[in-house]
């Protein structure tokens, strides 16, 4: 049974953290509004500091929020064909897929598209209100913020309006020989939405947030003095939360198991980070070949019917002309799944043996690894839209095929391969071999 943890520790408000990447705990001076300051041993971002972003943040998220409304429920597409016409809102790909009893699919869209995008605008409300509340109101504490925080860091990935985006107007090319896309209220809506998201994620500033929850942010044991916090940090006997980046000295640490400030459960490194994000990333392989193989979608057209693999779908593009869109799909579906399992592959053997490049050339690959894979999504978003759309009986029907869920498979396994391998342990190596 652990002790209670006011007997066990000593909180002190201090200007620590320690970076993402490398572990490294720095000092952080005061910032001016602009400036920003980056890790010396790799580079990465510790700290950026933005001029009023409080209001900012509140009337983003607030605008966010109504435009997500508007987006789902006015008219989103429509499309027009021998004087055929059909129209479709923000999830109506889920309700398509529904009906063909595609039920993980259909889970995902809804997920990706919907409900984090919903859920992830709600946190983001609460904790703009809540913070320009705590900046008005002597001694107001919102309840929560650690869970909220926590939900916001942990879907933030998985919130894919901007690759939805990006995915309707590759669809609008591809249906350029079949029929004309009107644009609806909702999709104005839409695009704005995905404008003020990326402004909003921006202008949120972590570090306040939790400053205000909670001022201390270094936790040590009762024996430890606390007088002698310089002389600790100098020996790196912390750990760092994953959450609320409060830096806990590893003697409290043994005693306690959850971070004194957010609740979180804390570990000095992702526990076997290196085989579950190996067994992820061998079942995204072994999906990689179907997801390549089969056709993703088949498209019929007065009666005749055609079968579409991803490669096969990128060589129509470039018959039609659309070199751009063409790269962008081979880039986004080929390419990017590839070079993300071949990179994946090479990092988790330097953080189990060891690698032979630079260690600052093995970060920089893990950071770009996690920020692309998530575009592979495009492909199946396409897909999605292409079947809710095109339902004009002989004229022209497009639907889903087996590769479908396979490359969606592929796509969610990497992005999780990413989310759970832990990059510090590449330091790790790294120090372990240097000495």
């Amino acid at each position: 049974m652990s002790k209670p943890a006011s007997d066990i520790f000593q909180a002190k408000a201090t200007r620590h953290k320690a970076c993402e990447d490398c572990g490294y705990i720095h000092h952080l001076p005061k910032l001016s509004a602009g400036e920003q300051l980056n890790c010396f041993r790799c580079g990465s971002c510790l700290l950026k500091e933005r001029k009023d972003w409080s209001r900012r943040s509140l009337a983003l998220s607030l605008t966010g929020l109504i435009l997500f409304g508007i987006a789902n429920v006015f008219p989103f597409i429509g499309l027009e064909a021998a004087g055929l016409h059909t129209d479709s809102n923000l999830i109506s790909s889920v309700y398509a897929l529904l009906q063909r009893e595609r039920w993980v699919l259909a889970s995902m869209i809804f997920l990706f598209i919907f409900l984090i995008p919903f859920v992830e605008l709600c946190c983001l409300v609460y904790l703009a209100i809540s913070y320009a509340l705590g900046s008005r109101v002597k001694h107001y504490r919102a309840r929560g913020i650690p869970q909220i925080m926590r939900t916001v860091i942990m879907i933030h990935p998985w919130s894919m309006l901007e690759i939805f985006l990006l995915g309707v107007l590759v669809t609008s090319i591809k249906l350029g020989d079949i029929a004309a896309l009107v644009p609806g209220i909702g999709s104005v809506a839409f695009v704005l939405l995905v404008l003020v998201l990326v402004a909003l994620h921006m202008q949120l500033n972590p570090e306040h947030i939790w400053h205000r929850w909670n001022p201390n942010n270094l936790y040590l044991h009762r024996d430890q003095k606390a007088e002698k916090v310089a002389e600790h940090i100098k020996t790196n006997e912390f750990i760092s939360c994953h959450c609320c980046e409060a830096l806990i000295s590893e003697p409290l640490a043994r005693h306690i198991d959850k971070c004194p400030r957010c609740h979180c459960k804390i570990h000095f490194r992702i526990p076997g980070s290196i085989e579950k994000s190996f067994a992820l990333l061998l079942a995204a392989i072994i999906l990689y070949l179907p997801a390549n193989l089969l056709p993703i979608m088949e498209t019929t057209q007065l009666g005749r019917t055609q079968a579409d693999t991803i490669m096969s779908g990128v060589i129509h593009l470039i018959h039609l002309g659309s070199w751009p869109i063409a790269l962008i799909i081979f880039i986004a579906s080929v390419f990017v799944p590839i070079a993300k399992i071949v990179t994946m592959g090479y990092l988790l053997y330097s953080a189990k043996y060891g690698g032979s490049y630079k260690i600052k050339n093995s970060t920089k690959m893990y950071r770009i690894t996690e920020f692309i894979g998530r575009w592979s999504m495009i492909d199946v978003f396409v897909v999605c839209l292409l079947v809710a759309l095109v339902q004009f009986g002989l004229l022209a029907n497009i639907e889903p095929s087996g590769a479908t869920l396979a490359f969606a498979s592929v796509v969610v396994l990497t992005m999780l391969a990413a989310e759970i391998f832990d990059q510090r342990l590449l330091w790790d190596k790294h120090n372990e071999s240097a000495q």
